[in-house]
């Protein structure tokens, strides 16, 4: 390398600005598609949940699917290996943290505390022996995961084409914690690889606000609630970029089919939709007052669910949280 392209290069690095703490990242295709709430367990022939945990997960949005494979964990100390499924508020936490470390380092090697302190302060989750437990369990399960995504289309021709995309998490992981350590020390990295983050984390990494993002991580204990928030700020930012008049119903079923396989029935999923809504709308009050439920009362056959609407829109309907 020549010393002018050197120069270069430095000058570009120099000038970079640095990145911004205020904005923090999500994976578009978690937003999409999300993670599961609760550790996913296998069904019997008939449909009926066994005790046996998961290896698979699958959830459906339009004419994609994602397919969610545990991988080999294994657990410190007793080096047992496990098939592990990320689940719950502290995968979501992990996924978050692991995702806007990357949009700001600029790539995917990740420098991570040396302390479960230090860690779990960095990916905000409050300190304990069992949260640190629970928090190297989810990590190294996310690191483990393998995506699949798979989109159906048709050709120009007429043809049916079905495009598969296939990674995993972490390609490599390097974990030194110590029980007591200094906060700020950085021994510890992971590196994801090279597919998860040019598919998933510099594809389209969403943007939001870290202090509100913060806010509603204190004020829940629910994953779906998180995810919720994620997908309602990223579905109205194209609501408002798109100007559309005609604004669609989306259904209580194709919310659910995309956030609440692990729910049974359809007024479960509607109440516990209800619930995430006013959590969001004690910290995100404005965003909440632009979901709309749909009910059609008497009416057969009629599309019920929430519509979303544009900032300026003129507030003459029930909310969600009404």
């Amino acid at each position: 390398m020549n010393q002018s392209t050197s120069q270069n290069q430095n000058d570009a690095s120099t000038s970079a600005p640095p990145p911004n703490p205020r904005i923090s990242h999500f994976p578009e295709l978690f937003v999409n598609f999300s993670l599961p709430s609760r550790a996913p367990v296998m069904r019997a022939a008939d449909g009926t949940k066994t005790s046996l945990p998961a290896v698979q997960w699958e959830r459906r949005n339009g004419n994609r699917t994602l397919t969610l494979t545990a991988g080999h964990v294994l657990l410190p100390g007793t080096h047992e290996k496990l098939n592990i499924l990320p689940s719950g508020k502290i995968a979501v936490l992990i996924l978050h943290w692991l995702c806007t470390e990357a949009v700001r380092a600029g790539g995917p090697e990740i420098d991570l505390a040396t302390s479960w302190r230090g860690f779990l302060r960095d990916v905000k989750i409050s300190w304990n022996p069992r949260n640190a437990r629970e928090a190297e369990r989810q990590l190294r399960a996310l690191l483990a995961m393998r995506i699949d995504t798979t989109t159906v289309g048709v050709d120009a021709d007429g043809e049916e084409t079905i495009h598969t995309t296939s990674c995993v998490v972490g390609s490599e992981t390097k974990l030194t914690f110590t029980r007591d350590g200094d906060l700020n020390e950085k021994k510890s990295q992971v590196v994801l690889s090279q597919e998860f983050y040019d598919r998933v984390v510099s594809h389209w990494p969403v943007p939001h606000g870290t202090h509100r993002w913060e806010q509603l991580v204190a004020s829940t204990k629910s994953p779906q609630t998180l995810l919720m928030w994620l997908w309602l700020k990223h579905r109205l930012h194209f609501v408002d970029q798109s100007g559309t008049k005609n604004l669609p119903v989306i259904s209580w079923e194709e919310l659910a089919e995309q956030m609440g396989p692990d729910i049974t029935s359809m007024k479960k999923f509607r109440e516990s939709f209800i619930m995430s809504a006013r959590e969001i709308a004690e910290i995100d009050p404005r965003l909440m007052a632009r979901v709309e439920r749909v009910d059609a009362p008497g009416k057969k056959n009629a599309v019920t669910g929430i519509r979303l609407h544009p900032k300026n829109a003129v507030t003459h309907y029930k909310t969600i949280t009404d």
